[in-house]
């Protein structure tokens, strides 16, 4: 059923149209039993149950967890970037929030990727802000046990706490991109690094402490702040930092993909089945990239081979 769901959301077509399409070579590639003749076909009734009840929102999730964990454990990159698009809507679904930047009613998708392979998704309204979303992508991302070296992100995530999480929970060094004006902060300077260590004695604080220790002891007690100041002024400093960024300029590429590949928007749909269907076809999406990489295929991303 779920390789179903993969048909329907690739072919963009209706539950009815999806079965009524559906070849007997086609279905016995789907696994389905040929009974003298005939093909076992579920009903559109029966598969449109199967993932609006059967599977669910929470259901699609954990299915969408669990390929994004799979994917991260077979790719060899190292780099992780988070960023939002639009899911357009129709002008006229008073549901839908106004976003001025794209000039349309919308919600949002945030979308986690290592490399260009997307691995973990969450719908927001289309007003809603990127920033507070990033937690819910870390801590998956740590649940997941993914091995990163850098987190990419762009100025609307750009705060001390995040800079400060992803290094300390993912152990990945934050790409997070700074305002033209931003400037060194003075609490994040190694010499406020050491003296508030050193205030914090009682606390096992101390001096000699290696470099990451005393970052892992100031975070762990209540100075999280700091410890993101030191490593955004670290990112001024880096000359290598624009490299770095660079690997975010995939977002927009693979979030174009998405929207040609799979029906990536919430125009025509009822209120109570947006986030629903965003992510049943982000999880359609991610199974083809899936079979690519598991299958060896250089161009994970490109589906030539699928009709």
């Amino acid at each position: 059923m779920i390789k179903l769901i993969v048909v329907k959301c690739y072919r963009n077509l209706s539950f009815e149209k999806t079965i009524s399409t559906l070849t007997k070579e086609e279905a016995q590639l789907l696994s389905f039993e040929d009974n003298n003749g005939i093909m076992n076909l579920p009903s559109p009734a029966t598969l449109h149950h199967f993932v609006k009840y059967r599977l669910g929102k929470t259901g699609l999730d954990e299915v969408m967890f669990k390929i994004g964990k799979n994917i991260s454990k077979n790719t060899k990159i190292r780099d992780a970037k988070t960023d939002s698009t639009p899911l357009e809507a129709s002008r006229y679904d008073k549901y839908a929030d106004y976003n001025p930047h794209y000039n349309c009613k919308m919600d949002k998708a945030h979308i986690t990727m290592i490399g260009p392979l997307p691995i973990y998704m969450t719908h927001t309204k289309g007003a809603s802000h990127d920033s507070p979303e990033l937690k819910k992508h870390i801590d998956a991302l740590v649940e997941m046990g993914v091995d990163i070296d850098t987190y990419a992100l762009d100025g609307g995530y750009d705060s001390f706490r995040n800079h400060a999480d992803i290094w300390y929970k993912l152990n990945a060094k934050p790409v997070i991109a700074y305002s033209s004006d931003s400037k060194v902060q003075y609490e994040g300077m190694m010499e406020r690094i050491d003296h508030w260590v050193n205030k914090m004695w009682k606390l096992g604080g101390s001096i000699h402490m290696k470099y990451e220790e005393k970052l892992h002891f100031l975070y762990e007690n209540g100075r999280e702040k700091q410890v993101g100041m030191h490593l955004r002024n670290k990112n001024i400093k880096d000359d290598g930092f624009d490299e770095d960024y660079s690997h975010r300029g995939e977002c927009e590429r693979v979030h174009n993909h998405i929207k040609w590949t799979v029906k990536f928007d919430i125009r025509g749909m009822k209120n109570s089945s947006k986030k629903l269907y965003s992510v049943m076809n982000f999880v359609a999406y991610q199974l083809l990239v899936a079979t690519n990489l598991q299958n060896g295929v250089k161009e994970t991303n490109s589906f030539a081979n699928y009709v």
